[in-house]
């Protein structure tokens, strides 16, 4: 069996610049306590009231990083940036066992000796 429920309110809706839904509200007309129904987040965070109100906030678009790849080590990576800049970076870990110190000397000098720049 199929149930439909019909619940009168006001319903709105905000968009950002470019057309893309940020917010969504609806509003029941019906007041009662509104006890939290359900919570979930993807695309934004909404949550669903008992009483049948409905809230939605889009997160906002990530940026994602625009560096182009110069070479590559076996611990970092050099790279060009969207900014005209040059960025080194490296990451060793305890565990490896290894002097870290040692070991991010040796291979920034072989990133940055390797590449003309």
């Amino acid at each position: 069996m199929n149930n439909t429920f019909l619940i009168d309110g006001h319903a709105a809706v905000s968009t950002d610049e470019s057309n893309r839904v940020t917010i969504i509200q609806f509003m029941p007309d019906d007041e009662q306590k509104p006890v939290l129904e359900q919570s979930f987040q993807s695309n934004g965070q909404m949550q669903m009231l008992r009483n049948g109100a409905f809230d939605y906030v889009a997160n906002k678009p990530r940026t994602k990083a625009c560096s182009q790849l110069i070479r590559k080590a076996a611990h970092g990576r050099l790279s060009a940036t969207k900014d005209e800049a040059i960025q080194l970076t490296l990451k060793v870990f305890r565990r490896e066992g290894l002097d870290v110190n040692e070991t991010m000397k040796r291979e920034a000098f072989e990133l940055l000796s390797s590449t003309k720049l």
